[in-house]
């Protein structure tokens, strides 16, 4: 299990959005802000489980289902607090490995979140006793293999579904 990640940037804010979640009165508002994320620019490079029609009445169980693979963070805008992306989390192949994966809202392409936020986690995994992060990018997404490369990621195979595995060793403590 993933430690609940919660950090800031020089930009972003980070915390677990079951925070949000689990609080009645700020779900709808939350869940109203994911649908307008989840815009299918936004998710095309991402698992088939990741996709979603972006109706209300689906979300429940979309979220449930994230929540039990993974862990999710909200990747805030510090200045005005607004939704960028979501960071998400989950154990990788060692027991000092972390698989990271995120993503943004299109107003926030091209603007250098993507690599502050990667950098963020990277410091706060070796804060966390981690040694390695692990992603998944698919050949289409140059952009975030680009990301991950910039952040110091080397290419590490395909995975078995033909995913781009990229590894950054960080080292603990």
């Amino acid at each position: 299990m993933v430690p609940p990640i919660r950090f800031a940037t020089e930009r972003l804010d980070v915390s677990p959005w079951d925070e949000l979640l689990d609080d009645a009165g700020a779900r709808p508002g939350f869940v109203a802000t994911l649908i307008d994320l989840l815009a299918p620019e936004v998710t095309r490079h991402l698992p088939p489980a990741w996709q979603i029609e972006r109706k209300p009445e689906d979300m429940d169980g979309w979220i449930a289902a994230r929540r039990a693979a993974s862990a999710v963070a909200c990747v805030n805008e510090r200045q005005g607090g607004a939704l960028a992306g979501l960071l998400v989390t989950r154990p990788g192949s060692e027991d000092d490995a972390l698989i990271v994966g995120y993503l943004f809202s299109t107003d926030y392409w091209g603007r250098g979140y993507a690599t502050e936020l990667v950098r963020g986690v990277a410091g706060w995994a070796a804060r966390n006793g981690y040694a390695r992060l692990e992603a998944g990018v698919v050949s289409e997404n140059a952009a975030s293999a680009a990301v991950l490369v910039k952040t110091g990621f080397t290419r590490a195979g395909v995975t078995g579904d033909g995913v781009d595995a990229y590894r950054l060793d960080i080292g603990s403590g």
